[in-house]
């Protein structure tokens, strides 16, 4: 069994930086990420490995990622990372050692356990140029560049079960003001991944809800944020709409019967444990 924790779009902030810009806030990111590695730590079964799948900070500046590096401190299985359109690459690869496909695309490939784990860079070529959030270009990209590298990524180990995890997710969500910032490109992802029996789990974030979809028969979904997250909301043209519901996280559980099993862990509801007594 191999079991993976997904955190995502932390969006740690700089809070001297944020209170001079009069940024806005809807709860407290920093914080949020605490008590997400508490509880990730409290874990009965500890996971063998935490993805987080993109947007770790909100500017991608060192003084953010000296903040993440600081609550990921408490963490003692490995911690895979993949960029998100909040994230900057520079500062992304002094902060985690991982083997990175290039200086320009920050993929890796990494076993845990059972699993491959193929970690794919969605983010615009010319993110490191962008410092204001205003500036950012918040939509993702599968380039012909990062298809050939899936692709011998994909082509390597067929016979051993592997796990995508990138940050902009490969399908349409139906909520609209999120889907104008989507993947780039996710026609050609999904011929790429055609007729890959071994490719068997796609995770994504970026949405800030819990979604699943089917891509070329494989399952993929996004995961519930650490922050905020997107209101539910299908209809055509609905504005962007914010709600700060409870936080949370995924746990990915691949089962000796080569399956996945996902679970949300919400955490900061403010509902403690209950013992039933008709279970003594």
């Amino acid at each position: 069994m191999t079991l993976l924790a997904q955190l995502t779009d932390l969006h740690i902030v700089d809070p001297v930086q944020v209170a001079a810009e009069g940024r806005e806030l809807y709860v407290d990111n920093n914080r949020r990420l605490e008590l997400a590695i508490d509880r990730v730590v409290a874990e009965t079964v500890p996971p063998d490995a935490v993805i987080l799948t993109g947007d770790l900070t909100d500017l991608g500046t060192p003084t953010e990622m000296a903040v993440l590096t600081e609550r990921l401190a408490p963490l003692t299985m490995p911690v895979l990372a993949v960029p998100g359109n909040h994230d900057r690459r520079d500062t992304f690869r002094d902060t985690f050692d991982l083997p990175w496909a290039s200086e320009s695309n920050l993929s890796w490939v990494v076993d845990v356990g059972s699993v491959r784990i193929i970690g794919l860079d969605t983010v615009v070529a010319d993110r490191d140029r962008v410092h204001s959030l205003h500036d950012m270009q918040h939509h993702g990209e599968f380039d012909d560049e990062r298809a050939h590298w899936l692709d011998r990524a994909l082509g390597e180990a067929s016979d051993r079960p592997t796990m995508i995890a990138m940050h902009h997710p490969p399908f349409v969500t139906g909520i609209g003001w999120m889907d104008a910032m989507g993947l780039r490109g996710a026609d050609r992802f999904a011929e790429v991944i055609a007729d890959r029996p071994h490719l068997t789990r796609i995770v994504a974030g970026h949405i800030h809800r819990t979604i699943t979809a089917t891509i070329g028969g494989v399952t993929a979904s996004t995961s519930v944020a650490t922050v905020h997250q997107v209101e539910l909301d299908l209809a055509p043209g609905a504005p962007v709409q914010i709600v700060c519901d409870p936080p949370g996280y995924t746990l990915h559980r691949f089962n000796r019967q080569g399956r996945w099993i996902s679970h949300v862990r919400h955490f900061d509801t403010g509902s403690p444990v209950i013992n039933p007594t008709w279970a003594d």
